[in-house]
């Protein structure tokens, strides 16, 4: 009896140490998606944000020294690297608009009668004043001119985006809030001294394509104004290619 016994425990004693060697190799093999790297999550974060291609019109309600005043505009963006903005309204500024073609960047407007090409740096500089820049409403905030760290918070991911020395960037650093699903909460914009410059916050996600879409975004800068952006109509994986983004688009010739 005794015998049989003891054959019981070491067969148990066996079985456990097989099905504990299954549970660490599955840990093992699932480590990797468990912990990404701050690179790939700032990779999935662009990628729920900005998508191979998009468009939609983007309301932007400006409050500047206590007046408000109510633009919008219809964008283009193709990766990183192309985006074409038309302002739709107010009347006075229809028509008018930015092309981003790599680093270099164009403004027309009906009333100069032709294109002018801005320096690089107007890329992040705020686009009435206050509120999202050409940049931002491009949805290239997330670009790859920036060396990543990361660390786990509550429900998500915090990054710290330090731009490289030689990228066309006027921050000193973007602090980035994502979910554990990668959507995009809060972006804090500083200057080269370390200051705030502008917070964004970032809600009413819907999913479009796929993709998961902040609609509505509140940025607040230092000064105390205030912009409300919404995005609306949006399309994600146009069939867009770098053809599309021309002057004479811009100009309203195509």
């Amino acid at each position: 009896m005794r015998i049989r016994t003891a054959r019981r425990r070491t067969a148990v004693l066996a079985l456990l140490a097989a099905v504990f060697s299954l549970v660490v190799a599955g840990l093992a093999a699932q480590s990797p998606e468990a912990t990404p790297t701050a690179t790939e999550i700032l990779d999935r974060a662009r990628g729920a944000w900005q998508g191979d291609s998009f468009h939609a019109v983007v309301s932007l309600e400006v409050t500047l020294a206590g007046q408000t005043k109510v633009h919008v505009l219809e964008v283009w963006t193709l990766g990183s690297d192309y985006a074409l903005l038309r302002v739709l309204e107010p009347k006075d500024d229809a028509g008018s608009g930015y092309l981003q073609i790599g680093d270099k960047l164009w403004y027309y407007s009906p009333l100069a009668g032709g294109s002018i090409e801005l320096p690089s740096m107007a890329i992040g500089d705020t686009l009435f004043g206050s509120g999202p820049s050409i940049e931002d409403l491009a949805l290239g905030t997330l670009s790859e001119d920036y060396d990543v760290t990361a660390e786990a918070i509550e429900g998500g991911y915090l990054l710290t985006l330090v731009p490289h020395p030689d990228a066309p960037v006027v921050y000193g650093k973007l602090e980035l809030t994502v979910t554990s699903d990668y959507a995009i909460e809060r972006i804090v914009t500083y200057d080269q001294r370390g200051g705030v410059l502008r917070t964004a916050t970032f809600s009413e996600v819907v999913e479009v394509d796929g993709q998961k879409l902040p609609t509505r975004i509140v940025v607040e800068d230092a000064s105390g104004n205030r912009t409300i952006q919404r995005i609306a109509n949006a399309e994600y994986n146009l069939n867009l290619d770098p053809s599309f983004f021309t002057l004479e688009r811009l100009e309203g010739a195509e």
